[in-house]
């Protein structure tokens, strides 16, 4: 049939590519052997770089040359220069390896080797461009805006660029707009806010900010319930503060002394006095070096003032004759000082419009596991004792919503009845909880021996 085009067939086409492959792999083995052996025979020259640059465009996921190039120009930036040859200016030099990294990029936005060798040729240059680091940035984004290659790689060029927090802030606020469902972006949202709205404790903002981007995140979730970029943003806003270093309690028997902290410290950051007297011991924990529940032995008379301190938290009590003495500290747990204080007046309105607004939805979707988990969230953030059934209901139903995450839930659920039973004073539910024998974790342990006093 004239004048008609020839489509080849499919085993055609196949056999093509296979002879294609076939070619490319034999070429790329012939310069990887040359670029290894000229290594071994100590070549660092152009050759070297030359050979190297067109495998690397062809694949830039091989990080063995990125390495070999960079033992190359460490050597030809230190080398001086001979005569008859011709000089090249230091940052002339590593723009190049920057032309190469683009080019890399092209063919994988995503290669680790490339994004590094971007970051270590800007690091050796005397007059680095930010601005077009920016810019580069910003192309990629929008290729893709949740490259988070592409994203680490603007913090880093943003902190040199001094570009302020405020608008990295206001680009994230931009990135968000254009897709809510930008992890990366909601990410770095939350590593800025605590630095340009702090809070009491670290990682933490100020109530005010808290407000309003719990408004802004839940405008996110609600237009797309299914996506969890937006949510695990929301569980970061209702995480809980870290736990400020205090004394739970001290525990003297038989010249023993057991002491627990609400976070675990080195044995050398404690110090223990008596009659105003620093007196050194050897303190024994699980770890040798950081924990939490600290032993040790002491020699003291039968009404010796004994003061121990760590850092700045300090407990006073007098040793007794025989028997058990239990001093408990500022950290000890109760209904009234809780794991999870209660919110004031306006965090209280905020957390609960959150969580009219979840019910709202899970009412339409019942089994929308997000929802509920947020709502589970709202609740232990707006009372936990109040709202402990419909938690531990809530992470009940999680389990079987959420089957490949069952054994988080679990591990959640451990951590919510015991601290609720601390709370309670309640030892003898914690140690007969089958579910918490089986588990190899026991949360807050270093509460469970002064609850059996």
């Amino acid at each position: 049939m004239h004048g008609r085009l020839k489509v080849k067939t499919t085993e055609q086409q196949e056999k093509e590519k296979k002879i294609e492959r076939a070619a490319k792999l034999k070429s790329y083995r012939q310069a990887m052997d040359t670029i290894l052996q000229r290594r071994s025979e100590g070549h660092k020259d152009e050759t070297q770089l030359k050979i190297s640059a067109q495998v690397l465009q062809s694949n830039p996921d091989i990080t063995t040359l990125w390495n070999i190039r960079k033992e190359i120009l460490l050597h030809l930036l230190e080398k001086p220069v001979e005569e008859g040859e011709q000089s090249i200016d230091k940052d002339t030099r590593l723009n190049k390896e920057l032309d190469l990294t683009q080019a890399c990029l092209m063919i994988n936005p995503k290669s680790y080797g490339a994004w590094y060798h971007r970051t270590w040729s800007l690091e050796h240059m005397v007059s680095p461009n930010w601005n077009k680091e920016l810019a580069l940035c910003n192309k990629y984004l929008q290729l893709d805006e949740r490259n988070f290659h592409c994203w680490d790689y603007r913090k880093w060029v943003a902190a040199q660029a001094k570009v302020s927090c405020q608008d990295e802030l206001e680009f994230t606020m931009e990135k968000i707009g254009e897709n809510f469902s930008n992890y990366s972006a909601w990410h770095y949202r939350s590593k800025l806010l605590p630095i340009l709205h702090p809070g009491d404790n670290n990682n933490t903002i100020q109530e005010s900010t808290l407000h309003s981007e719990l408004d802004l995140v839940q405008n996110a979730a609600f237009t797309d319930p299914e996506d969890s970029s937006a949510w695990f943003y929301h569980t970061w806003l209702l995480g809980k503060e870290e736990e400020k270093l205090s004394i739970i309690y001290c525990l003297i028997q038989d010249k023993t002394i057991k002491l627990a902290l609400t976070r675990p410290v080195q044995d050398n950051q404690i110090k223990i006095y008596i009659n105003e007297k620093e007196i050194a011991l050897s303190w024994k924990g699980e770890d040798e070096r950081y924990n939490s529940l600290w032993e040790t032995e002491i020699l003291c008379n039968s009404g010796d003032t004994v003061k121990l301190s760590v850092q700045d938290q300090n407990l006073e009590f007098s040793q007794t004759e025989n028997g058990k003495e239990l001093v408990q500290g500022a950290g000890w747990k109760s209904p009234e000082k809780r794991f999870i204080n209660l919110p004031n007046e306006k965090t209280e309105t905020v957390l609960k419009q959150a969580l009219d607004n979840c019910s709202q939805l899970l009412d339409l979707e019942p089994d929308s596991k997000w929802t509920l988990f947020t709502k589970t969230l709202i609740l232990l953030a707006l009372d936990s004792h109040k709202n402990h059934q419909d938690i531990v209901e809530g992470l009940s139903k999680l389990m079987k919503l959420d089957s490949p995450r069952k054994n988080y839930y679990q591990d959640f659920l451990n951590r919510v009845k015991t601290e609720y039973r601390i709370e309670q004073g309640d030892y003898e539910a914690i140690t007969s909880d089958h579910q918490l024998s089986d588990n190899k974790v026991i949360y807050h342990s270093q509460y469970l021996p002064a609850l059996h006093v």
